[in-house]
């Protein structure tokens, strides 16, 4: 069904972008080490909290260009798109852990900088922010004369569920951004317009609204809040939550690219 040679394509179509990416992201951190000296030294405090936040909206925006040149190309060498849509899958999940797993070694690096710097540097996953974690144990791994074995244990975990929290929070995020452009792609310029000019217009009108009944939005932040609660409380129902709306997103991108035809 030649699905490998499809996922080979599309993790090396996106190759360069992860290089551009988190070299960028290196590079913010070793500018800070070169003015470090010229900044008030114990003065200056540089934090990276929750890198995956970023990472997410630059899976997006991959996502959003995956479609439209691999689709034809793969289509030009008689892949069906039955197959392509299989080496999708497959090639966001890698993608997915690769990030997630980067995401977790740029945090400990940047962590790890707190040794010569003790003052200067801090770093948090996101996974920490959002549900605590054990926040400041990760340097007990490099730092073991005081570390007990419970602490290391509970730094394992945090640096395992981080991994695992970045994972399904980048799998939402690249695969609504496959099916909007595939969505995009499916669609003529009249759908075009109303697509991209509607969601603006609809986004002013509900603010109006809401500005004329202050209960609906009060009722409305409240019915989304609970919401919220209920989805993303704890981890287990975070990931469940992510998964279903995956699996929500890959569902409709397949309606939409079964029937796609060349442009």
């Amino acid at each position: 069904m030649k699905i490998k040679p499809s996922i080979r394509y599309q993790l090396h179509d996106q190759r360069l972008s992860f290089l551009v990416y988190y070299g960028v992201m290196v590079g913010m951190i070793l500018l800070n080490l070169l003015f470090l000296p010229f900044a008030g030294g114990s003065d200056l405090r540089i934090t990276s909290g929750g890198i995956t936040a970023v990472t997410s909206i630059f899976f997006f925006i991959v996502g959003l260009c995956s479609f439209k040149d691999p689709f034809l190309l793969g289509l030009q060498h008689g892949i069906s798109r039955r197959s392509q849509f299989l080496a999708r899958l497959a090639s966001m999940g890698i993608g997915c852990a690769f990030l997630a797993l980067a995401d977790e070694i740029y945090t400990l690096l940047v962590a790890l900088l707190k040794i010569p710097f003790p003052n200067s540097f801090f770093a948090f996953s996101l996974y920490e922010m959002v549900y605590g974690g054990s926040t400041g144990t990760k340097l007990s791994l490099g730092l073991m004369d005081e570390a007990t074995a419970a602490t290391s244990h509970t730094a394992l975990m945090t640096i395992l569920l981080s991994i695992v929290f970045s994972f399904f929070v980048l799998l939402v995020f690249n695969s609504f951004g496959y099916l909007v452009t595939t969505l995009n792609y499916r669609l003529g310029k009249t759908g075009k317009i109303i697509l991209w000019c509607g969601w603006p217009a609809l986004l002013m009108a509900s603010g109006v609204l809401f500005d004329a009944n202050p209960r609906l939005e009060s009722a409305l932040a409240a019915f989304m809040v609970n919401l919220a609660r209920l989805c993303f409380s704890t981890l287990p129902r975070m990931c469940l939550t992510c998964l279903l709306l995956t699996a929500l997103f890959s569902a409709l991108t397949w309606l939409l690219m079964r029937r796609a035809n060349a442009k």
